[in-house]
């Protein structure tokens, strides 16, 4: 049930960062996917430490293209 909650509160924070006014629509588009891999993660009912490790890794890459790659 905790990590449920945890993965909530990521997505709500990545959505009121993709609903602000300073970002542009690519990086919109970026936050979008590291949305997508926390839901899949969310879906999983039991993921492995492997499944766990490459949506960290889909997702870091994701936001480092979005603010740090320009």
């Amino acid at each position: 049930m905790k990590k449920f909650k945890e993965l909530e509160a990521c997505i709500a924070q990545l959505r009121a960062l993709q609903a602000g006014s300073r970002v542009e629509p690519e990086q919109k588009e970026y936050v979008e996917l590291a949305i997508d891999e926390l839901r899949k993660l969310r879906r999983k009912p039991h993921p492995t430490q492997h499944e766990v490790h490459k949506s960290v890794r889909v997702i870091a890459e994701a936001l480092i293209k979005a603010f740090l790659e320009r």
